[in-house]
Order: structure tokens, then sequence, then C-alpha cells
């Protein structure tokens, strides 16, 4: 895999992920509200411990790219979530809930869509995202992905799935 570097608009800059991130205090507050919940683990979702928090970056890192999301504030650089980037799955979740529907995401998506070019990928895939996390729907598609497939995953919960060629 090719090093990992600040990924910056100016405004929202990836921040390789490292081990210590895992101990943030709000990471793990993240990934105990239910809005975040509901859109990365679907309705009905309990609640992260550490330990599984631990084992979720541990996958990502070793799976993707793992990526801290920072936004300029008047203190410097603020931690507010985490995005994976890989040729199968693009997981972005804004933790911090007052940065949430204020365009981070689209930010945070087209900083990844250029280092996917730079690693040569011909595509990018959103696989699972919960029908009723329109939010992310409406990203993915305001960002130039298609609607490719939709099914039930084994619990019944429906899924849709995005793809955007590059």
């Amino acid at each position: 895999m090719a090093e990992k570097h600040i990924l910056t608009d100016g405004i929202v800059q990836l921040r390789p992920f490292c081990e210590a991130d895992m101990r943030l205090p709000q990471v793990l507050n993240w990934y105990k509200d239910r809005e975040v919940l509901d859109g990365v683990e679907g309705p009905l979702a309990l609640p992260y411990d550490q330990a599984r928090l631990e084992r979720m970056y541990r996958y990502l890192n070793d799976h993707a790219e793992l990526y801290m999301i920072e936004v300029r504030g008047v203190r410097g650089w603020e931690t507010i979530g985490d995005v994976a980037l890989a040729p199968d799955m693009l997981p972005i979740v804004i933790g911090e809930a007052e940065w949430r529907s204020r365009g981070i995401g689209s930010r945070v998506l087209a900083l990844l869509i250029d280092r996917a070019r730079e690693l040569g990928y011909s595509s990018l895939w959103a696989k699972t995202i919960w029908t009723d996390n329109i939010k992310s729907q409406r990203l993915f598609e305001r960002m130039g992905f298609d609607w490719v497939a939709s099914g039930v995953d084994d619990q019944g919960r429906p899924w849709v799935r995005y793809q955007r060629r590059l």
C-alpha cells in the first residue's frame, strides 16, 4: 500500500490514523451516538465498548487507508470523525453532531476520490448504506456515485449500494 499522508483542502483534513486515536475520549462517544450507530451498523445496533472500537479500527487499518477527519477550528485542527478508503468500502463517520449536515462529508469524499485516483483505483464502492440513511445516499449521489444494487442483509435490514467509476 502507498504511504499515507495528510489529505487536505484547507478546511478539512484527513490525518492518517495512529494507535493513540482509538483512545481519544470523544471517539468512543461517537460509537455510542444513536445517529452514528444507525448509519454505521443499522437500526437497533448496540453501542460500542472500547474493545469493539479497537477491533473495528484494527480491521479498518489492516484493510484500508484509515484517516481521522479534522476540521480547522478556532483552536486549530479538531478531530470530528473517521473515514476509511478501500476500493470496496468508504465508511464515513462524522462523530461530532455539530459538524453533521455542514458539507464536511462532501469535502471528505472529494479528498478520497482524489486519493483513490492517485492510488490507481478504477472505481469506488459504498457497499452497504441502510435504506433509511437518506443523508448518506444523497451525499454519494451528489458526489457522482450511481445506485447499482439493493438488498436485505441476514437480519432483514434493507440496504443500497453505490459505485463511482474513476
